[in-house]
């Protein structure tokens, strides 16, 4: 395997691009929850790299939107994300100042926040799987083992 932190963000943008791609397949039948779900996956990749860059967010936390526009909000921060890995990895600025969405002033650590925002993915797909289930769809397997074995 590969250093760890650039393999959880190959995983994630993986795994997100899975489930952007059965939501435009199957767009009348995602359930709204979902949507909303994956919202709010791609608006907390979008405002942690605004905190990373020291820069406002331009998305609210749970803002809606399309699919398309999560599609869009998604390749502009998973792009902008791997090259902050790829930073990291090259021995990089490591530590972030930022204010969180109740106006605290942190410091945190570039790789902890990187695997924060790939482990956030991870657990709003398992609740996006569980929401396609209970409406009668079948969920997709964006399990990590998946991800290795393709």
């Amino acid at each position: 395997m590969s250093d760890p932190i650039y393999q959880l963000w190959r995983y994630n943008n993986w795994a997100n691009k899975m489930v952007l791609s059965e939501f435009i397949k199957q767009a009348d039948a995602v359930p709204a929850t979902c949507l909303h779900l994956l919202s709010h996956v791609v608006n907390t990749q979008m405002i942690w790299l605004s905190r990373i860059n020291g820069e406002q967010p331009t998305v609210g936390v749970w803002q809606d939107h399309s699919t398309l526009e999560c599609e869009r909000y998604h390749t502009i921060s998973s792009q902008a994300l791997q090259l902050k890995v790829e930073h990291y990895r090259e021995g990089g600025k490591h530590v972030v100042r930022y204010t969180n969405t109740k106006n605290i002033s942190f410091e945190t650590s570039l790789p902890d926040i990187l695997l924060h925002i790939f482990n956030h993915g991870t657990y709003h797909r398992a609740q996006i799987a569980s929401e396609m289930r209970r409406n009668g769809l079948e969920p997709l397997n964006t399990d990590y083992i998946t991800f290795v074995r393709t």
